[in-house]
Formats: structure tokens, C-alpha cells, sequence
């Protein structure tokens, strides 16, 4: 994913009246493209930091509502900026798949998913290692219950709720994921074909109040720099 860094019409205009834009060389507006492209990777570094949009607002939560990790922690590393001509630089990863998932997160792209892919992106579980924590809080959050024997004398067993730990120490990976299974979609065959679609969160990029004030100080910058030369 790029961001295209140009002077539209009326910024140029402006600026034109302002200062004398023109008499920059190939090399310094190269220059000037540079530092702007520097300064929208930082903002876009700094709206992951604050979990925010472009725009500033707070970004989307996640759709279980209990992960209170950072969202797209990983796409603040890996951002590059090259410049491609002499009114244009672009920034983006230079890893093609973070490229992909940050485009899909901006812009809250569906993915549809079946489990050989699932198991090409991610690997194949090993279903025969305990149960996770996540497992037995959805588990309990689901209703599980264990049954278990009553005291001599005091009849029948009876379905008791267990606790997260019981569940981790006595059940396996795959126990765990076809008891919750069954408890949520009645089937013992998982999905063949879904589709995640997160929610869009803008993160590439600036306000137009940004650029124009960073865009401005830039060219002041160079500007001063031409004249020194």
C-alpha cells in the first residue's frame, strides 16, 4: 500500500505566492519529498502508538470486546518511503504480505478463509496439548458443565461449573475445541469457508490540517536551504 505525496493545485498556488518554489533543483524537491514522506511515516508510527485514525479518532475495538492487546502493533515496523519522481514519493512496507494486511485493516477489507488456508497461514494445532486459557474461559462463558457424583447417599450425580484451571489440566486442545463446538453451532464439523472482515481503521497517513502545516514547514526548510546554497 502507497500513499502518493503530491503539491495539489491549490496548495501550489499558495505556495508559489509565498515562496519561491520553483527555483529548487531535481535534488531538492527530491529532497523536500523525502523529509515530507519521513514525517507521514512518524504520523502514521504515532497514530498506532495512540491507537487512532488518520482523522484522530480512537480506532475501532477489537470484535471479541475482550483482547485488550494494542490493534496493528506490528504495522508501525517495516514502513519505508522512496521517492519515485520529483513530485512524488511514496511510503508503505516493504514486506509484501504486512503490506496486504495493513491495506486490509485501512481500508476494512473482508478475507475469506477456509481451513487449508487457516492452516497454511497459521500451522496446524496440535490438538493432543492441554487446552488454553482462552479455551476454558469460553468454555465457562458458554455454560460448560462437568458432571459429577454426589456424596454417598446424597443421590444422582449432578453438572457442576469447574473452574478455568480444571478445564486446562484435564482437557486437550481438541477435547476443548469440539465440546465448545457443539455447544455453539450443534455440529461436530467445524466451517469449510468464512469471511473476517475487520473494521476499518486508518492508520496511513495525515489530516489535510497535517500536511498542509507539515508540507508548508518543509518547504520553508528547503527553501532556506536553496537560498544558503
Amino acid at each position: 500500500m502507497n500513499l502518493a505525496v503530491k503539491q495539489d493545485q491549490r496548495k501550489t498556488l499558495r505556495l508559489l505566492d509565498q515562496l519561491d518554489v520553483l527555483s529548487m533543483s531535481t535534488a531538492q524537491s527530491r529532497r523536500l519529498l523525502a523529509d515530507i514522506g519521513m514525517q507521514t511515516r512518524k504520523k502514521t508510527r504515532d497514530n498506532v502508538r495512540g491507537q487512532k485514525t488518520v482523522s484522530g479518532a480512537r480506532m475501532d475495538p477489537r470484535a471479541d470486546g475482550r483482547t485488550k492487546r494494542k490493534m496493528m502493533r506490528k504495522m508501525a515496523k517495516g514502513m519505508q518511503t522512496k521517492v519515485v519522481s520529483k513530485s512524488k514519493a511514496t511510503v508503505g512496507w516493504k514486506n509484501v504480505g504486512q503490506a496486504k494486511v495493513a491495506d486490509r485493516h485501512h481500508r476494512g477489507v473482508a478475507e475469506s478463509w477456509t481451513p487449508r488456508k487457516m492452516a497454511k497461514v497459521h500451522g496446524v494445532p496440535d490438538y493432543k496439548k492441554p487446552a488454553t486459557a482462552a479455551q476454558a474461559r469460553a468454555l465457562n462463558r458458554e455454560g460448560f458443565r462437568r458432571r459429577v457424583a454426589r456424596k454417598r447417599g446424597k443421590g444422582g450425580a449432578i453438572l457442576k461449573r469447574v473452574p478455568a484451571k480444571w478445564i486446562m489440566d484435564n482437557m486437550t486442545l481438541g477435547q476443548a475445541g469440539l465440546i465448545l463446538r457443539l455447544m455453539r453451532y450443534k455440529t461436530r464439523i467445524g466451517k469449510q469457508a468464512w469471511d473476517t472482515k475487520p473494521a476499518p481503521r486508518p492508520i496511513l497517513g495525515a489530516t489535510p490540517e497535517d500536511a498542509d502545516a507539515f508540507l508548508t514547514q518543509m518547504t520553508e526548510d528547503a527553501l532556506k536551504r536553496v537560498r544558503r546554497a
